[in-house]
């Protein structure tokens, strides 16, 4: 289902950049031709990089050297003097497998490219099926180009967070479709692709655990046991390979290693940490700024719990008024995954630059849907120039003398979860915004609609 999802997607973006339309009279729509023009450049420049440099600025080698150590039944978690030391589940090392046996250059450009369609796949399902907008053709092709821009920092190193938040954003597609369909004949089945589709990212990196979580108990009968039927069955896979003496130890030394790991800091950390370390050196109370300082306070941890129950509350309060105004489910869900990714942002683990592709979805929507909440309007913009355009590494190299910088991503974190409450609260207090935040935006995958211009409306 999912390989489906992927090809009707990429044969559908070829056919609009072709036509640009569903007919000869009709104006044809560019900005969809010059998004699908930006992914082919950056796949082809990635690609470039990966030929000319293999091993050097890229995780691929740590993934591929996961991959043979698997099969040679040697130890994954243990320290490299040659290179970074691997953090994933095991069940990772089957995915990479195929790419790893293809070698650095053949497997790293491979993997970049699925890494992509995977990616692009669900940015185009996340307008479709998810967003509570009503787009033009037009809009929709400048998400998608705006997506490459907060995709880059991820794919130019060859990270999984582009691949991860693809499928992440194709479990959202397909949940909203599961809550939205009562056909009894496809009930079940919608179901358990969601449960699919949700569980196989956090079984791949742990990173979107908590707002998959957030997901699940907005449906906690339907969801949440598919999606522990279906997370055990990842888990069990690579007992299906290896002797299970072997992968119970790959799991222990797994475990250990994110205990022992748990509070280490490396130097791109960009979280709501970063914001105290930072603030403490402006003010005076620390001399200079250590981003491998460990979390040794003991008001953080209790911080993010408290977060964190905040923002279940949030969404279960979300949920019922939903419910009562009438919002739909596709606006609930878009709802709970942006401030689960939010949260994440600001006090999830091991964020760093290259983790904020998860945000820059939503982030990109309440970008282009500014005028929604017309009152906050500066609030996403500071956001949106906070993270895309400020947040870039080489902005605070080239400014050594303003330390302020280094707490862009987080700052603009947090200024976008407080236009998503204010947006949030707006759909519910004026009739008119009720009425557009309901709007359901779904992409025709065989007969495209008949555009009449900027105007025209994908629904």
């Amino acid at each position: 289902m999912t390989a489906r999802l992927l090809s009707s997607t990429t044969s559908e973006l070829y056919r609009r950049w072709r036509t640009g339309g569903d007919g000869e009279e009709r104006p044809r729509c560019y900005s969809l031709r010059l998004a699908l023009l930006v992914w082919l450049v950056l796949a082809a420049a990635v690609s470039v990089r990966t030929l000319v440099r293999p091993n050097s600025h890229t995780v691929f080698p740590v993934f591929a050297a996961s991959a043979k150590h698997w099969w040679g039944d040697q130890p994954l978690y243990q320290d490299d003097p040659l290179l970074d030391n691997f953090r994933y589940p095991p069940v990772f090392t089957l995915f990479v497998t195929p790419f790893s046996a293809l070698g650095l250059s053949a497997g790293g450009i491979l993997w970049n490219w699925v890494s992509i369609a995977v990616y692009v796949a669900g940015l185009w399902w996340f307008v479709r099926d998810v967003i509570p907008s009503a787009w033009t053709q037009q809009r929709t092709g400048v998400f998608l180009i705006l997506g490459a821009l907060g995709a880059l920092r991820g794919l130019w190193n060859a990270q999984s967070n582009a691949l991860i938040v693809g499928l992440l954003l194709l479990g959202a597609a397909a949940l909203a479709r599961a809550a939205s369909d009562r056909r009894p004949q496809v009930d079940s089945r919608a179901w358990w692709l969601a449960a699919l589709l949700l569980a196989a990212p956090v079984c791949l990196k742990l990173t979107p655990l908590a707002a998959v979580l957030l997901l699940v108990v907005l449906w906690p009968r339907r969801l949440a046991w598919r999606l522990t039927i279906v997370s055990v069955g990842f888990f069990l896979l690579p007992f299906l390979t290896r002797p299970p003496g072997i992968v119970l130890d790959h799991y222990r030394d797994w475990f250990e290693h994110l205990l022992e790991t748990g509070d280490s800091r490396w130097l791109g950390f960009r979280d709501g940490w970063t914001v105290w370390i930072v603030l403490r050196h402006v003010f005076g109370l620390a001399d200079g700024i250590s981003f491998r300082e460990p979390i040794d306070t003991s008001w953080y941890r209790p911080l993010q719990l408290a977060t964190a129950a905040a923002v279940l509350l949030w969404c279960l309060w979300q949920q019922r008024r939903a419910s009562r105004l009438g919002l739909g489910p596709r606006w609930l869900i878009h709802g709970t995954l942006s401030m689960g990714l939010a949260w994440l942002m600001l006090f999830g683990p091991a964020v760093e630059h290259a983790t904020y592709v998860f945000l820059a979805p939503p982030l990109i929507w309440a970008f282009l849907e500014r005028r929604a909440w017309p009152h906050g309007q500066g609030l996403i913009l500071a956001a949106f120039a906070l993270i895309m355009i400020l947040g870039w590494g080489a902005v605070s190299r080239l400014l050594p003398a303003w330390p302020i910088l280094l707490t862009t991503l987080p700052a603009g974190t947090a200024l976008f979860a407080l236009w998503l409450i204010g947006y949030a609260r707006t759909c519910g207090t004026r009739n008119v915004d009720r009425e557009s935040c309901r709007r359901q935006t779904t992409i025709p995958l065989r007969n495209p609609v008949q555009m009449l211009g900027e105007n025209r409306v994908i629904q």
